[in-house]
């Protein structure tokens, strides 16, 4: 077991991360804080992988029970595709499949990766609850998708293993037309493309709370070991809190957000765990609307990828942006720190405005479960 993993299982919540309590959540915040997920409907503990797609893909309001390990590595076969060597810096580099001009001007190679994962996530249906039982709920080697669905959680698995060595060879979660959507102490690792992707359609209501991002892994994109590609939002309208997540050994996209025509994401980034990332951090694209308050930056070289524009973002690190909050919210704001961190100043109060034209409930009641700062 990845010695990462089992400190997570074995310490208390308390002792992880300097004081993160991956516990203080119980119950849907922020703008998910609407779902009940399959409550009421019948409980089931699928034997196998494929009585696990048929479970998650159905019509049915279920409560789905992991307690074991569901391993879709090998389940549909390995692939050889032309793709390229994404930066070649010396061991633990990624490779990348031939897609969406990621390799427009890089040497090509034969690329080996496994099809499960690679070429789809298994389809959530509306009106489930997913929930891992005595820590074994494990879904490894293939990605989730919630798509034209709601009211969906996800609770207490892993998800992990899904080609880490090749870039868009799988995501762990993608939102895809989704609504009401609590993800709740989630471990995400050694993914080789997105932890968390919300697409092009409006995702709605969703909650992201303290679950592991471990950015860990023996192939990076920038050969250091740290994951790159994390957070990506670009839906036409999202709305999306992210609370008392640990996110761990990163390299970019914390989140990225925005960055097409039509991308209109309000991203609510609080109180999380952000721990080490030696490149950049928030990358704020055109479209985008992020609120950060109440997080903990430690070790991060920057806070804001420096060459990010077009987006908009409020990053309340100290006591007088905090308090611009309280004229749009009645409340002030939370103020983040910065543990060894650089930070450019970036406070646009254009965010503030945004938001509190949502939900002020979702985004006040985030505040109030805020339980690291």
């Amino acid at each position: 077991m990845n010695s990462l993993l089992l400190l997570v299982c074995l310490l208390p919540a308390t002792a992880l991360a300097g004081g993160w309590n991956r516990n203080c959540i119980t119950k849907p915040v922020g703008f998910g804080y609407k779902t009940t997920g399959g409550q009421g409907g019948k409980t089931v503990t699928p034997k196998n992988t494929n009585e696990l797609k048929s479970y998650l893909g159905s019509n049915q309001k279920l409560i789905i029970v992991l307690d074991r390990t569901y391993d879709f590595t090998n389940s549909e076969g390995w692939a050889t595709s032309t793709g390229c060597y994404f930066q070649k810096c010396g061991s633990g580099f990624q490779e990348s499949l031939a897609h969406a001009g990621t390799c427009n001007g890089k040497s090509s190679t034969q690329v080996k990766y496994a099809k499960g994962p690679g070429t789809t996530e298994i389809v959530i249906g509306s009106n489930k609850s997913i929930i891992g039982k005595n820590g074994k709920g494990v879904i490894k080697g293939k990605g989730l998708r919630i798509k034209n669905a709601q009211n969906v959680i996800i609770r207490d698995i892993s998800i992990t293993d899904i080609n880490p060595q090749v870039i868009w060879a799988g995501d762990a979660l993608a939102f895809d037309n989704a609504q009401n959507v609590w993800v709740q102490g989630v471990t995400f690792a050694r993914i080789g493309r997105q932890h968390l992707v919300s697409y092009q359609n409006q995702n709605k209501g969703i909650t992201v709370s303290s679950c592991l991002f471990d950015g860990t892994s023996k192939n990076s994109a920038l050969c250091d070991g740290a994951h790159y590609w994390v957070w990506l939002f670009w839906g036409t309208h999202d709305e999306i809190t992210l609370i008392n997540n640990h996110v761990l050994n990163t390299a970019g996209r914390t989140p990225h957000a925005g960055g097409w025509g039509k991308a209109q994401p309000y991203i609510h980034l609080i109180g999380n765990y952000m721990d080490q990332n030696p490149h950049t951090g928030i990358e704020p694209k055109t479209g985008s609307y992020i609120l950060a308050e109440g997080n903990i930056f430690k070790k991060f070289s920057n806070v804001v990828d420096p060459e990010a524009k077009g987006g908009h973002l409020a990053l309340v690190n100290d006591a007088t942006q905090a308090a611009i909050c309280k004229k749009y919210f009645g409340q002030n704001c939370k103020v983040n720190s910065l543990q060894n961190s650089k930070s450019k100043t970036w406070f646009d109060e254009s965010v503030l405005s945004a938001f509190s034209k949502l939900d002020k409930n979702a985004i006040n009641g985030a505040r109030a479960a805020s339980c690291l700062i």
